[in-house]
């Protein structure tokens, strides 16, 4: 054809057809060898896909202010502990602990008991004992103490012979009365009063030191000591003297005992003190804890 001569249009459309198909049949074919290869070469399984990046973004939160990206956590795990057959704790054998002696002080004084003037000669176990009760906070009419102290020939039970007697006697004639009843007769003032036999200075001392007044029995000043043992209608048979008398102990020192008798407080010598005790086998009356 030469230059400048148009294309007939019948033709020119039959050329873009025929253009058309021959590209749509290069690319079918092209795609199809492709698509060969790459099945071969990651054989990824019937079943599985492959997740494209767009695939993975997808599945993502989008992060907006109240909203930050995600982080991961630990999921929660239970854990079933079996347990163990173990043998049982049995006891131990431990040495108790010896107790220590609490060590006693040098000297230790009583503050505030006062004694008050008998009645009769022969009160005196009732009068330490209202003064003794007085200092622990028990207000006892002397009268009404007397009253309750039971009569018997034998000191160990009751008040052996009249009480307005004459001093210096000795059992069936008026004499006086032991630990024991006086301590029955504080008991029902509510005063844990207990009459205790063979009490020991060291023990005398512990009860002053921790503030407890104590009542002993003793053989009166200024009087010679007279011991003798008298045996009850009973058979009891217990030591007895002449002067009988009783104090409330109220401190010590290294040479001397404090004590109260009646309206008087003084000071004893301690190996005098220690003998005139002795002759009733250190009976006395204590606040039992």
């Amino acid at each position: 054809m030469k230059t400048g001569e148009r294309i007939p249009g019948g033709l020119t459309i039959l050329v873009v057809l025929s253009v058309i198909t021959l590209c749509v049949l290069a690319g079918i074919a092209g795609a199809g060898w492709l698509g060969f290869n790459f099945s071969d070469f990651f054989h990824v399984g019937e079943k599985e896909t492959i997740r494209t990046l767009a695939d993975y973004q997808a599945g993502q939160p989008t992060p907006t202010a109240f909203q930050p990206n995600p982080t991961q956590t630990a999921s929660s795990t239970v854990i079933h502990l079996v347990p163990t057959a173990t043998s049982p704790l049995l006891p131990t054998n431990t040495v108790a602990p010896i107790p220590t002696e609490v060590s006693i002080p040098a000297s230790h004084y009583i503050a505030g008991v006062y004694g008050m003037p008998q009645m009769t000669a022969l009160d005196c176990e009732a009068r330490s004992a209202v003064d003794w009760a007085r200092y622990f906070g028990i207000s006892i009419d002397e009268t009404e103490f007397i009253a309750k102290i039971p009569l018997s020939d034998d000191p160990e039970l009751g008040f052996v012979g009249d009480l307005n007697g004459e001093m210096g006697q000795l059992p069936p004639d008026g004499y006086g009365v032991y630990p024991p009843p006086i301590a029955s007769v504080l008991r029902e003032y509510g005063l844990n009063a207990k009459a205790v036999k063979n009490m020991t200075y060291e023990d005398l001392q512990r009860e002053i030191a921790n503030d407890r007044p104590v009542i002993v029995w003793i053989v009166n000043l200024p009087f010679e000591i007279d011991r003798n043992f008298y045996t009850a209608s009973n058979g009891n048979t217990v030591p007895v003297a002449r002067f009988e008398h009783t104090w409330i102990v109220t401190g010590y020192n290294l040479s001397t005992v404090t004590v109260v008798d009646s309206e008087w407080t003084y000071n004893v010598i301690l190996e005098t003190f220690l003998e005139r005790w002795a002759v009733f086998e250190n009976r006395a009356i204590i606040l039992q804890e």
